[in-house]
């Protein structure tokens, strides 16, 4: 809020509360980046009705994507849960088709009324409303098998690996809109998940970070040092390289893929990246005697590289930017720090999960922001949903 109103504004009628009206992605959609902007955090993009839920899933469920009616969870093999975003009950559901390798749980690409879902047998567009499959973009065929997916700009950006020879990979992208497939490039190692920001496709591929043209899929980079996932950072075109092998964030230039500096060690979660440029992690707790499942939580300056604050003690699976507040959660709790820095320990707020008696997550999945509620996923087969601290 502004704080104080206008003078002689009382007079006008308050406004209504909006809902929200737009959809919420995982990994704070573009770039993957975890930052889930003032939406995340602003009481009128909350889903009509809502007030905290929990609901049984498939297991494996990871990643969920927001309408404002619908929560959309793919899970293994295929399978599309959609829950009632105010309420968690279930509201369709289509069974899992695949087996093996081909089945892992792919991103929730929704755009507008219609859900997108990547599986065995390609890319099957459903009806939000009603999960009626309205159409399939074919895949590349029975000898690739889904790696992975992003959404940029209306685009669906597929990895596969070949299964026959198990040494090649292959990178798509389907115009949604239309189904119609843009281009197709041949990869000469194992790729992992793309993620499509700033104009481009990195792609993991082998050892290397491959960086290819969005609109072209022409290779236009390809860095020396390992990495094993991506941020990108849309402002700055900077490229955030997680999962390395001495367990820091390189940050890489857009151009060449080139390290610029790193950032933590011991990264056990992260980054999460804000639009300004603040970084979120979460280290290894080095601090005393190490609680079981926490670690700390480090914000830097994505230019300088400069440390900007740190708070030890956090629930340590995941790391997000949400409004002015930076968020961390395992599969229990959900906590909340001002992203400028904690005055004291006092200024940390934080919300545990009402999981069912009998229920055991092992790890949490990816959160989603959204007026100040919170909906997450845990493989075991539950997605809950409740305050953002």
């Amino acid at each position: 809020g502004n704080g104080g109103a206008a003078p002689g504004a009382s007079t006008a009628p308050a406004p209504a509360p909006a809902a929200l009206d737009r959809v919420v992605l995982p990994y704070g959609g573009t770039g993957r980046a975890d930052d889930f902007g003032t939406a995340g955090t602003d009481r009128a993009h909350r889903p009509a009705g809502w007030s905290p839920w929990t609901a049984e899933v498939e297991r494996g469920t990871g990643a969920c994507a927001l309408s404002p009616k619908a929560l959309v969870c793919p899970g293994e093999g295929g399978g599309v849960t959609a829950l009632g975003a105010a309420d968690g009950k279930e509201l369709w559901k289509v069974p899992a088709r695949g087996e093996g390798l081909r089945s892992a749980p792919q991103y929730p690409a929704v755009v507008g009324d219609t859900a997108y879902v990547t599986g065995p047998d390609g890319v099957v567009a459903y009806g939000i409303a009603d999960g009626k499959e309205r159409r399939r973009v074919p895949g590349p065929g029975r000898d690739w098998a889904v790696k992975g997916t992003d959404l940029g700009g209306g685009v669906l950006y597929s990895t596969y690996v070949n299964v026959r020879d198990e040494r090649t990979g292959l990178v798509t992208a389907v115009r949604l809109r239309d189904g119609k497939e843009l281009w197709r490039s041949p990869l000469d190692g194992l790729p992992e998940e793309p993620v499509a920001g700033a104009g481009r496709v990195l792609v993991p591929v082998g050892t290397a970070p491959v960086s290819l043209d969005a609109r072209t899929g022409k290779e236009t980079a390809r860095g020396t040092e390992y990495c094993g996932g991506f941020t990108v950072h849309e402002k700055s075109g900077r490229v955030l390289c997680r999962i390395r092998e001495d367990g820091s964030v390189a940050v890489l230039d857009s151009a060449l893929l080139r390290p610029l500096r790193t950032l933590g060690t011991g990264v056990t979660a992260g980054p999460a990246v804000r639009a300004d440029g603040l970084v979120a992690v979460i280290v290894e707790d080095g601090e005393g005697a190490p609680v079981t499942g926490r670690g700390a939580l480090v914000v830097y300056d994505l230019e300088s590289g400069r440390e900007r604050w740190r708070v030890s003690g956090v629930p340590a699976d995941r790391v997000y930017f949400a409004g002015d507040r930076v968020v961390v959660a395992d599969e229990a709790e959900v906590r909340s720090y001002p992203a400028a820095g904690p005055a004291g320990a006092e200024d940390g707020a934080s919300y545990r999960f009402g999981l069912p008696r009998g229920f055991t997550a092992q790890v949490a999945g990816e959160l989603l922001a959204a007026g100040g509620a919170v909906f997450a996923p845990l493989p075991d087969g539950l997605v809950v949903s409740g305050y953002l601290p």
